[in-house]
């Protein structure tokens, strides 16, 4: 415990008992020759009395004070070192209608938590579970539950945004994971038209300097934009790169020809100059969850936390009282019950 914090809430108690003792104390000394003459002359040749006759006057003296000191409203603050591994990651999920496109992963093949319901990137179809191949909007969220899995459940907190053309902040940062497969199982009718990245991040970054955490901070952007659709993130990745936190980028590449654009280096440059890239060229069912599990590992840590905890001395004052009187009760109703006194008096 920290006595340094040592507080006391009220101090009338205590001046109301010590007056009160002064009072009871001036009133019997200056009435005990009147009540009692011969007091000198029996105290002087009275026996001499120890302390265990006086033990119950002793104990109620000493209840009384407790009870005093128990209303005082005493407090202290109790410190202690815990190891915290928390960490926060933000994590941004494009639902454009591309993350539709259909990977060679056979559904047959690579059992999925949650059915397929959003159509094909292009044509129609009644029943999307019935699709054979997987989507690879399939493919991240099987990986995000994943990394889930992966994380500490009572410390480790992940915020959720999916983004097209418009950006939808699904949660903020919690611990609550159940909440976050409800909002990755719900994902199907966000994978539409649009893919606005600058907004996505402007919205998550808002966020961040909205909440700030002591936790370690990561942003997870996971994409399969085209290299055209990041030409407008400077200010963004700047914002990024002045913040303590790490920056990872999963792009979903699809160009099929391996060549790749001035734009897409430069975006890759730029990224890899505030955090990491990969580049995810060949959708199956380990890269992405390869990639989140490396994530995991470069952001694990541990720091010492101190945690405060403010104790009520006063309880504890009050309980040690309450088991004093109750000794007192059983010395005054045994030992020294006052028909048990005269009994040895007599003999004596």
């Amino acid at each position: 415990m920290d006595w340094s914090n040592f507080q006391v809430g009220k101090w009338w108690p205590l001046l109301v008992g010590i007056a009160g003792m002064l009072v009871l104390f001036t009133v019997w000394y200056r009435s005990k020759g009147e009540l009692f003459p011969d007091i000198r002359l029996l105290s002087d040749t009275a026996p001499a009395i120890g302390t265990l006759d006086r033990l119950p006057l002793l104990l109620g003296a000493v209840i009384v004070i407790l009870l005093m000191i128990s209303m005082m409203d005493i407090t202290t603050t109790r410190s202690t070192v815990v190891n915290k591994t928390a960490r926060d990651f933000m994590v941004v999920v494009d639902t454009s209608r591309s993350m539709r496109e259909n990977t060679s992963i056979l559904r047959e093949n690579v059992p999925t938590t949650f059915p397929r319901g959003a159509g094909l990137y292009s044509g129609q179809v009644d029943d999307p579970s019935t699709i054979p191949e997987l989507a690879r909007y399939e493919l991240a969220r099987e990986s995000l539950l994943h990394f889930m899995g992966s994380l500490n459940e009572n410390e480790d907190r992940i915020q959720l945004t999916y983004f097209n053309s418009q950006v939808y902040l699904m949660s903020g940062f919690t611990t609550n994971f159940t909440f976050l497969k409800q909002q990755l199982q719900a994902m199907d009718p966000y994978v539409t038209y649009g893919t606005n990245i600058r907004w996505a991040l402007e919205q998550g970054l808002n966020m961040i300097d909205r909440y700030p955490s002591r936790n370690r901070q990561a942003v997870i952007l996971l994409t399969d934009a085209e290299a055209k659709n990041t030409d407008d993130l400077k200010e963004q990745l700047y914002r990024l790169g002045q913040l303590d936190l790490s920056f990872y980028l999963l792009w979903i590449t699809s160009d099929s020809t391996g060549e790749v654009s001035q734009q897409a280096l430069d975006f890759l440059r730029s990224t890899r100059a505030i955090g990491a890239a990969f580049t995810i060229e060949d959708m199956d069912e380990g890269n992405l969850n390869k990639a989140l599990d490396a994530i995991g590992k470069l952001e694990s840590y541990a720091y010492e936390e101190f945690q405060h905890e403010q104790i009520d001395l006063s309880e504890y004052v009050f309980v040690l009282a309450r088991w004093l009187m109750l000794l007192w009760i059983l010395l005054l109703a045994t030992i020294y019950h006052p028909a048990r006194l005269v009994t040895f008096s007599g003999r004596s």
